[in-house]
């Protein structure tokens, strides 16, 4: 039976120095484009890493566009998801087409509403006179999404602006949503979903593979939805999933 690890890389594999401090046996993960390293993994991860790269194809499953995901110095061999779910790679490296002109359709449409966005948060950053600032991510010349971050790292300033940006999905933006976690800021399209690419790519593998296991590994809420189109959740201990929901109980 064919196993598939579905795993978001951030803060699941490995995190930034920002949000844990770097012991001398963390291990360089990413990079920043001058070279220096930014994302570490800790010898639990690492060996974690290990045992569900020998038993599993492991496929990343992230917000990363093409060039920060070609910053992350682990060997995924059997393609990737990335941009939320808005590019696929094949195994061998390339863009699945097929995927990418369904983008490219969703996406037409939105640079409007994404240039309202940024310019959005911006003004209220400017105007509140909190420290966060915004942009537009883009990928093989598509608008995919806003992501705002704060410079300082003032948490409270990031939920306020958020709190802002959900005031605007309530109106004139009900297909967007806003994905809070850290010190970071995502305003999302709705038809732009980690879920959809996962579950296009494990149909795509069932045309070939007649017996599939398949696992989602996460840590933050927006992943529980490429997460439930698997047959097993995994789930960090101090992740913002395992956080929230168990403060519920």
């Amino acid at each position: 039976m064919k196993k598939l690890l579905f795993v978001d890389l951030d803060d699941t594999l490995f995190q930034s120095h920002a949000k844990h401090p770097v012991s001398s046996d963390f291990v360089p993960m990413a990079y920043l484009k001058d070279g220096n390293p930014i994302s570490f993994a800790t010898p639990a991860q690492l060996s974690m890493l290990g045992m569900f790269q020998k038993e599993m194809t492991v496929i990343p499953v992230t917000a990363r566009n093409m060039d920060a995901f070609s910053r992350v110095r682990i060997n995924f061999s059997e393609g990737a998801v990335l941009n939320y779910g808005g590019v696929i790679l094949q195994a061998d490296g390339r863009v699945d087409e097929a995927w990418l002109e369904r983008s490219r359709q969703h996406s037409s449409t939105e640079l409007e509403a994404l240039t309202f966005f940024q310019a959005f948060i911006e003004a209220e950053s400017s105007r509140r006179n909190l420290d966060v600032k915004a942009r537009i991510i883009s990928d093989l010349e598509l608008p995919f999404y806003v992501v705002a971050k704060s410079p300082s790292y003032d948490t409270d300033a990031i939920l306020d602006i958020a709190e802002l940006c959900r005031h605007q999905c309530a109106g004139d933006f009900c297909s967007y949503r806003v994905h809070v976690n850290g010190n970071n800021i995502a305003v999302l399209p709705g038809w732009l979903d980690k879920g959809h690419a996962v579950e296009y790519l494990v149909e795509n593998i069932r045309k070939t593979e007649d017996k599939l296991l398949t696992f989602g590994m996460g840590d933050s809420l927006i992943d529980l939805g490429f997460m439930g189109a698997c047959q097993y959740m995994i789930v960090p201990s101090a992740s913002q999933i395992a956080c929230n929901r168990l403060a519920a109980l």
